[in-house]
């Protein structure tokens, strides 16, 4: 046989004598493929596991409708990226997929599915991380949403549940993935949700030489210190109820509760409202609702009534033209 199959020949890596070059460009991999390619890779290379996606369903959702409608007794780790504050999403796995990667971990093979699965522990949730660091950093070299995600850049940690998650995921919209899995070609089956907030875009600078002067001042602004009170309730009582005061005393907080925390400037000015909680044993609080005016003109001098006959005047000019007269 003579005759070269350019089938066999381009699998190869092969390219026939007489073959003319090829001038089209290569389709990119579906983010479908791009899942199914990375899930493979990490079951396999962390549990020694078969696994192949069933279906990806993706949408978006608010951060407080994920909370609210997510789905419970599912491990859930946090997905914190650099140096943020909070949480940038989560990755949750149901109970058969947990038990799935129990199960290779301590036993080396898979027990029979059960028909009630057990509560989910933090060991489980623990030993669950390497599987989803893996599963995200093949996304990453897979491309997979790389125009709006780094999925290579978080740091992975296990949460108690998603509303002890909740109280650090920052507000906004966030893009969530649910991936059905089949496991090992069997009758073994679990789901994972990945929820991710996308990358904030700046603002586009406007070509006139003012526009582009006010956005870097804004810019240089929002980098500014500002120191923020978190005030729970304000009541006023005698100095000499204040004077009888003890260590370990209670005081009533009548019509206060956890989410009645105002933030305040400076100046006492009300900032925005915000909810009392905890993160990681300590006191934080969750902003709810944003009440930040800016003020882009330059105020101006208020006018003084003029006591002698009745025009209104600024409040430097004539007021110091009337001390000389006087």
């Amino acid at each position: 046989m003579d005759r070269i199959n350019p089938i066999l020949s381009r699998k190869m890596g092969l390219t026939p004598p007489d073959a003319a070059p090829s001038t089209e460009e290569p389709t990119p991999d579906s983010p479908v493929r791009q899942m199914r390619r990375a899930l493979a890779r990490a079951m396999d290379e962390t549990v020694g596991l078969s696994a192949s996606v069933s279906s990806v369903a993706e949408e978006d959702s608010e951060a407080e409708s994920l909370i609210e409608d997510g789905p419970d007794d599912w491990i859930v780790l946090g997905l914190r990226e650099g140096a943020s504050a909070g949480l940038s999403g989560v990755f949750l796995m149901d109970p058969p997929l947990r038990s799935a990667l129990v199960e290779m971990q301590t036993m080396g093979y898979l027990l029979p599915v059960a028909s009630d699965q057990r509560k989910v522990t933090r060991t489980d949730a623990v030993m669950s991380v390497p599987f989803a660091d893996k599963f995200l950093k093949e996304l990453a070299d897979a491309g997979f949403g790389q125009d709006d995600f780094d999925m290579a850049a978080f740091d992975i940690g296990p949460m108690e549940d998603l509303r002890t998650a909740g109280l650090m995921m920052a507000q906004g919209t966030y893009r969530v993935w649910r991936v059905s899995i089949h496991i090992a070609g069997g009758d073994h089956h679990g789901e994972v949700l990945i929820a991710l907030r996308p990358k904030v875009d700046k603002a586009p600078v406007s070509e006139a030489r003012g526009g582009e002067w006010a956005t870097k001042l804004r810019a240089a602004l929002e980098e500014a210190h500002a120191e923020l009170d978190a005030v729970l309730t304000k009541f006023s009582m005698p100095i000499s109820k204040i004077e009888r005061f003890e260590v370990g005393q209670l005081l009533t907080l009548a019509g206060t509760t956890v989410g009645s925390v105002t933030l305040t400037g400076p100046a006492g000015e009300a900032v925005a409202t915000a909810r009392l909680g905890q993160v990681a044993g300590k006191r934080a609080v969750r902003t709810e609702v944003m009440d930040m005016q800016l003020q882009d003109d330059t105020p101006k001098p208020a006018a003084i009534q003029n006591p002698s006959d009745g025009r209104p005047r600024s409040s430097k000019g004539d007021l110091a033209s009337e001390m000389v007269e006087g």
